[in-house]
């Protein structure tokens, strides 16, 4: 090893060190969710997970899509005291017979892990529905697409009302 100028050679060896040992001990982020088996049709839903790191946290992602659509969507989940949570527009009736989805985090060195990808069946009754209970947070749903070519409007299985669609940006 070369000197650098101001430098000890042990102090270079004592900062490389420390930096391997500080990208070794970086995890992945875990996370724990339980799956929902269904929902009710038009009605927006809220999954939550539990999701820690052995740093921060710095995205947690729910991607859903109706069964059978090529491109996944995907909204925020926020950070709620106790666990992760976003809000996912409510499959539209007669359009949705199954919501695929999956909960990813990433911390902040970059690290990601994602869940299995589960089904969550459409039913006009089920016994647990995740329905959003915040008329506000269920008027307000920011959905990024992942795909230019998912256009400009959110799926058609899915509700349109109160939601903000982000398409990808031509570059």
């Amino acid at each position: 090893m070369r000197p650098v100028k101001g430098r000890s050679t042990a102090a270079l060896l004592g900062l490389g060190a420390w930096l391997a040992a500080a990208s070794a001990s970086a995890e992945p982020p875990a996370v724990e969710h339980q799956p929902v088996p269904c929902t009710v049709p038009d009605k927006a839903l809220t999954l939550c997970a539990n999701i820690t790191d052995d740093g921060q946290v710095a995205k947690a992602r729910i991607y859903f899509r109706s069964a059978g659509d090529k491109f996944y969507s995907f909204v925020d989940m926020v950070f709620g005291g106790l666990n992760f949570c976003g809000t996912v527009p409510g499959p539209r009736e007669g359009k949705a017979k199954t919501v695929e989805y999956y909960v990813q985090a990433v911390d902040d060195q970059y690290e990601s892990t994602r869940t299995s990808t589960f089904q969550m069946a459409v039913q006009p009754t089920c016994e647990f529905p995740p329905v959003e209970k915040d008329a506000a947070k269920a008027a307000a749903i920011t959905v990024y697409a992942t795909h230019k070519d998912q256009g400009k409007k959110l799926s058609e299985g899915f509700q349109g009302a109160g939601v903000s669609f982000v398409p990808v940006v031509r570059r």
